[in-house]
C-alpha cells in the first residue's frame, strides 16, 4: 500500500506577507511546482498557486502581499494516509482548486501534493490495482473526473502561454509594421514583410490554440453586434493582400449582396473563420489564385450568408477531404500545418449555428464553404474615420518600451505631439498638469494598472478629470472591453495597433470632448 508521504513534494512554506514578485521568482526557480503552502506562526493557512501568481503579475500586483490571493481551504491529509483514499477524496470534490493538498506529519507541515501527479502514480502502480466489479464502476466515474481535471489544467497551461507570448509578439508585429512605412529597398521591405507575416502567423496559432481549448469545453462565447458585410471583404483584402503578393499568389476577395446591409453577428469570429481558411489556402497554393467570397441574401428579417474560400493547391482524395476539419495528424502533408486552425474553424461555424463543408475543385484545389443565418441589424450607422486630429498633445502610458515607441511614432504620424509615462501612477501625476488633450492607456502595468489609473483620473476635479482616455490592450474580450468603458475610458484599441483604428478612436474621443465642452459653455451662458 502506497502512503501519501512517499508522493508528497517537500517544499518550504511561505509567509502570507510575502510579495507577489518574490513568489513569482520562486515559481520560476521551481518550474514543476504548482503551489506553495502558506504558513503563519507555524499554522498552515492555505496554499498559493502558480496560476494565481502569474495572473497577479499580469495585473500589476508585483508589490502586493499574497495574503488576499491565498486559497484557504485545501484538503489536509496525514502523511500516513493511503494514497488511493486521498485520490478518491480529491476526485469526489468538484472544486477544481482543491486539486492541491497539504500533507502533515505528526501535526506539522510535511509537504504538498498535486492530484494529476497522484493519479499518474496510482495508474502506474499495477500491484495496487485489484478491482472488483464495484471498483470497476467506480473507476469509470473516477476516469471522468480525471479527464475533467486534466482538461482544466490543459486550459490553464494554454492561458499562461498566451499571457507570456502575446506581449512580445505584439511588439514584433507593431515594429515590423512601423518599418514597412519607412523608405527602404525592395529586398529589405520583403524581409520585414516576412518577419511581420511570421509573427502574425504565430499569434494566430496561439489564439487558435486558446480558442480551440475553450470550444472543446463549451466555453466559447459569441458577442453579436451590427456588422457591415461589405466591410468584411475590405478587411480581408487589407489583411491578406500583401502576404498573398509576397507568396506570388493572387488574392481575389468579393462581396455579393446589398452594399449597405448589416448583420447581427460576432465580427471577430466571422473574420477568424475567413482568416483561418485563407491562411490555410495560401499555405498550399504555390501559384494561381485564392478566392474568398461572401454572399448575402435576405429572407424576411434574416440574412442567409454563404462564405467560400477556394484555392488552386493540391487536391484531396475523398477519404482525406472528409477529415479536413479534424486535428491534423503528422503524416498528412496537406493538413499538417493547418489542422489546428481548420478544427477551430469548424468549431466556430458550429458555435454560430452554421454548417461547413469541403469540396474538391474540378481540376485542382479545394473549396471550403460555410453557411450562416444572422438577423438583419436594425441600425444603419457605420463607423467612419475622420481627419487627423489637429494639435493634440497626447500622453502615452505603457510599461513596455517597445509599445511606447510604437504608439508615439503613430501619434507623430498623425501630426500630434506626445509625452510618455511608464505606469498608472506616473500617468495620474502627469495628467494633473492639465497639458494633455488625450491619454492612450495600457491596461496591465505594475504599481497601478490602467483601469485603476482611469478611475483615479476620473475622480480628479475640473477639466483634467474629464481628459479622454483610450485603452490600448492585447485583450479585447468584449466583457473586459465593457469593463474598461465602465471605468471611464471612451474607446478600446487592440494591440498590435492598427493606425487607422487608433486614428478613429482618437478622433471620436476628441470630438466627444469638444461637444461636451461646447454643451457646458452653452449651459453656462444660459445661466
Amino acid at each position: 500500500m502506497t502512503l501519501i508521504a512517499s508522493i508528497a513534494e517537500q517544499s518550504l512554506p511561505v509567509s502570507p506577507d510575502a510579495r507577489v514578485s518574490k513568489l513569482d521568482k520562486s515559481f520560476r526557480a521551481a518550474p514543476l511546482a504548482q503551489a506553495f503552502a502558506v504558513c503563519s506562526d507555524g499554522v498552515i493557512v492555505g496554499v498559493i498557486e502558480r496560476r494565481v501568481i502569474a495572473k497577479a503579475m499580469q495585473d500589476g500586483l508585483a508589490d502586493s502581499a499574497i495574503a488576499s490571493l491565498i486559497f484557504a481551504d485545501p484538503l489536509i491529509v496525514d502523511a500516513a494516509a493511503p494514497s488511493d483514499s486521498v485520490c478518491r477524496a480529491l476526485l469526489a470534490d468538484r472544486d477544481i482548486r482543491r486539486d492541491i493538498y497539504v500533507v502533515l506529519k505528526d501535526g506539522a507541515y510535511f509537504g504538498l501534493g498535486h492530484l494529476p501527479d497522484l493519479v499518474e502514480r496510482l495508474v502506474g502502480d499495477s500491484a495496487e490495482r485489484e478491482r472488483s466489479v464495484d471498483q470497476a464502476v467506480q473507476a469509470v466515474s473516477d476516469a471522468e473526473r480525471i479527464s475533467e481535471v486534466m482538461s482544466e489544467h490543459k486550459r490553464r497551461c494554454v492561458e499562461l502561454l498566451g499571457m507570456e507570448f502575446r506581449t512580445p509578439l505584439n511588439g514584433v508585429i507593431a515594429m515590423a509594421e512601423m518599418l514597412q512605412r519607412q523608405p527602404m529597398g525592395v529586398d529589405a521591405l520583403a524581409q520585414v514583410g516576412s518577419i511581420r507575416a511570421s509573427a502574425e502567423g504565430l499569434l494566430r496559432l496561439l489564439s487558435d490554440s486558446m480558442d480551440l481549448t475553450k470550444a472543446e469545453e463549451g466555453l466559447l462565447e459569441l458577442y453579436p453586434e451590427p456588422v457591415l458585410l461589405r466591410g468584411v471583404a475590405d478587411r480581408l483584402q487589407e489583411s491578406w493582400g500583401h502576404q498573398a503578393q509576397q507568396a506570388g499568389v493572387s488574392l481575389l476577395v468579393s462581396y455579393d449582396g446589398d452594399p449597405d446591409v448589416q448583420a447581427m453577428l460576432d465580427p471577430v469570429r466571422l473574420l477568424q473563420v475567413f482568416d483561418n481558411l485563407i491562411g490555410s489556402a495560401l499555405s498550399y497554393t504555390r501559384s494561381g489564385a485564392v478566392e474568398a467570397s461572401l454572399k448575402a441574401r435576405r429572407e424576411g428579417e434574416d440574412l442567409v450568408l454563404e462564405g467560400r474560400v477556394r484555392d488552386t493547391g493540391p487536391g484531396l482524395p475523398s477519404a482525406k477531404l472528409a477529415r479536413i476539419f479534424e486535428r491534423a495528424d503528422a503524416g498528412d502533408s496537406r493538413r499538417g500545418a493547418s489542422g489546428l486552425s481548420m478544427a477551430l474553424t469548424r468549431e466556430l461555424v458550429e458555435c454560430m449555428r452554421g454548417a461547413i463543408r469541403a469540396e474538391s475543385n474540378v481540376g485542382q484545389g479545394v473549396t471550403v464553404v460555410f453557411d450562416l443565418i444572422a438577423p438583419v441589424a436594425q441600425t444603419n450607422a457605420t463607423p467612419s474615420i475622420g481627419a487627423a486630429p489637429v494639435a493634440a498633445h497626447i500622453l502615452v502610458v505603457d510599461d513596455n518600451a517597445t509599445n511606447r515607441m510604437v504608439a508615439e511614432a503613430l501619434v507623430e504620424m498623425f501630426d500630434c505631439t506626445s509625452e510618455s509615462a511608464e505606469d498608472g501612477l506616473e500617468a495620474v501625476e502627469a495628467v494633473q498638469s492639465g497639458r494633455f488633450d488625450l491619454i492612450l492607456m495600457d491596461i496591465k502595468m505594475p504599481r497601478m494598472d490602467g483601469v485603476t489609473a482611469t478611475q483615479t483620473i476620473r475622480a480628479l476635479d475640473g477639466a483634467v478629470g474629464q481628459t479622454p482616455i483610450v485603452a490600448l490592450t492585447a485583450n479585447v474580450d468584449p466583457e473586459d472591453a465593457r469593463g474598461y468603458i465602465a471605468a471611464g475610458m471612451c474607446a478600446v484599441v487592440e494591440k498590435p495597433i492598427k493606425p487607422e483604428r487608433l486614428l478613429q478612436a482618437i478622433n471620436l474621443a476628441l470630438d466627444s470632448r469638444a461637444k461636451a465642452q461646447s454643451s457646458a459653455r452653452r449651459v453656462s451662458s444660459a445661466a
